[in-house]
């Protein structure tokens, strides 16, 4: 059928059927290329007219993304489509991401707005909705890149929603700085008495130690663990760390702050590199590896193999060697520093260039803490096996238990 006795057309695209002979059921989406001066096709893989509908409306709004144009007008989806597809998978949080772009589209869907919600609707009434979805019970089935993803949930911390909004506000940037959009509403952040910033949950030595030595048979996660026990940096730098841009050897330095990520509020800042850490840093330069694909079930696996709560996240690792840092005696101002709370600017990153003394203090402790918690590793793979049942599941056996 052409155009003009298609069942639904949508500017210059319509639906159509196959006319090969093959999937003669399956509807697909026609448009006329003046350049070849005949009709193409792309399928929709629908053999619902309603599906197809929706299909077609996808892509013809994915096509118009890729353009200029107001906020009025411009929808949400595809611009979060776009930024996945041209930088979050790319990047070695691209899980993290995937799940804060599905999060939100699946808010939308179940909301007033709707699957269309345009940029400009994107406002603190719509985002306080979104806060209380998250947080509270909430489920939705979504397809994503050929896969279908169901996801429940009881509801989630406020630290966790701020970085889905994050995540967001990167997605609606990735559209401005690539002039599809003009401009980037303001998108208002979880408020502060609903986040959990300062987390009451710290880890032993010997559960750190614990951590590192079952994570020890997976290289990229054990990278990932070790430079956050070492620096105190938060766990998305040091998951997108690259030890080739990122280490300054000669100056014994490591920048944690990636190259390409925007600067925000949110430093990660030079800090010194520990001399433990070197061999590690020479390795992972000579031998880099792939994006830590599964470090979410690497964490959960370790956390329950080892009967942490279900609270020990990786940015718990951060707030221990704070709480050891401040029990140890190091000031505040070098902490705070360290953690990137008390750098402001990067005039910091080119006087820490030429001080010998910056942080040394707390370079110093987090090298005893590191080989404390070395220590507690190597204990627990003297009085520890991991071990696979039947059914894949992880275990651990403490040789040290009594038999029968």
């Amino acid at each position: 059928m052409g155009k003009d006795t298609s069942p639904y057309v949508i500017g210059d695209c319509w639906l159509d059927k196959r006319r090969d002979g093959r999937s003669p059921d399956i509807w697909q989406i026609a448009r006329y290329d003046a350049k070849s001066r005949s009709d193409i096709y792309r399928s929709t893989k629908c053999k619902a007219l309603d599906d197809a509908i929706g299909a077609i409306h996808a892509h013809v709004e994915s096509e118009r993304a890729k353009g200029s144009q107001p906020v009025e007008a411009a929808t949400v989806l595809p611009q979060l489509i776009l930024y996945f597809d041209e930088h979050g998978s790319k990047v070695d949080s691209a899980d993290t991401i995937a799940g804060s772009l599905r999060h939100f589209i699946g808010f939308v869907l179940q909301d007033e707005v709707g699957a269309r919600v345009t940029v400009a609707q994107v406002n603190k009434n719509l985002i306080t909705r979104y806060i209380a979805w998250r947080m509270g019970p909430h489920e939705y089935s979504l397809p994503w890149r050929g896969k279908e993803y169901v996801h429940r949930s009881k509801g989630v911390k406020g630290e966790s929603v701020q970085r889905n909004i994050e995540d967001l506000r990167a997605a609606l940037n990735h559209a401005a700085n690539n002039q599809r959009i003009p401009y980037v509403p303001k998108i208002p952040s979880v408020p502060k008495e609903k986040r959990s910033l300062a987390r009451d949950r710290v880890l032993s030595i010997e559960q750190m130690g614990a951590a590192l030595a079952f994570l020890s048979m997976d290289k990229p996660t054990w990278r990932w663990v070790v430079l956050m026990m070492t620096t105190a940096a938060r766990p998305d730098a040091c998951l997108a760390f690259n030890p080739e841009t990122q280490w300054r050897e000669s100056q014994r330095q490591l920048d944690m702050h990636p190259p390409e990520w925007p600067r925000t509020k949110k430093v990660n800042p030079v800090i010194p590199q520990i001399a433990a850490l070197k061999p590690i840093l020479k390795d992972w330069k000579a031998d880099p590896h792939e994006a830590v694909a599964s470090r979410r079930n690497a964490w959960r696996l370790m956390r329950s193999a080892l009967n942490l709560p279900a609270d020990v996240v990786p940015k718990t690792i951060r707030h221990t060697l704070a709480t050891e840092l401040r029990s140890r005696g190091i000031a505040q101002e070098q902490i705070s520093t360290l953690l990137g709370h008390a750098y402001g600017n990067r005039t910091t990153a080119v006087y820490a260039k030429y001080d010998p003394a910056y942080l040394r203090e707390a370079a110093a402790m987090l090298s005893t803490i590191w080989g404390e918690i070395r220590a507690a590793a190597d204990q627990w793979l003297a009085d520890h096996m991991r071990t696979k049942e039947g059914n894949g599941n992880t275990t651990v056996i403490d040789r040290k238990a009594p038999k029968g």
